[in-house]
């Protein structure tokens, strides 16, 4: 697997991103600041995601899907770390923030999520 042949289909479409808490119940969020970081790693923003980190931290099993306007997508499954700081966190304030016109409250990202990638399932 080389996620690098969905780049584009990762970097430039919307991710919905599927965790659990610590009771089981599930968690859908929406990312759309998505990059592939290696073969088979991909980093994620964390913007307004409230409860996406607190799984990852009590569960790092992750599912996302990404779809084109043509239905044509990538369903994900990996284990994800949650960083508030650090090289992943920099990159994410880096690629998705820095000198970019944005409302006040949203200057910087709350954390970055880290995720590899252990299995994808193409969808046409």
């Amino acid at each position: 697997m080389d996620l690098n042949n969905y780049k584009e289909l990762i970097e430039n479409n919307p991710s919905n991103i599927a965790t659990v808490n610590n009771k089981n119940c599930p968690n859908i969020s929406i990312a759309s600041n998505v990059r592939i970081i290696g073969s088979d790693s991909i980093i994620i923003s964390v913007n307004e995601m409230k409860n996406t980190p607190n799984n990852i931290k009590d569960n790092p099993n992750i599912a996302i899907t990404t779809f084109n306007k043509e239905w044509q997508g990538t369903r994900l499954f990996g284990t994800a770390t949650f960083y508030t700081s650090g090289e992943y966190y920099d990159f994410c304030y880096n690629t998705f923030f820095k000198d970019r016109i944005l409302p006040k409250d949203l200057t910087k990202p709350k954390g970055a999520i880290v995720v590899k990638v252990n299995k994808l399932e193409e969808i046409k």
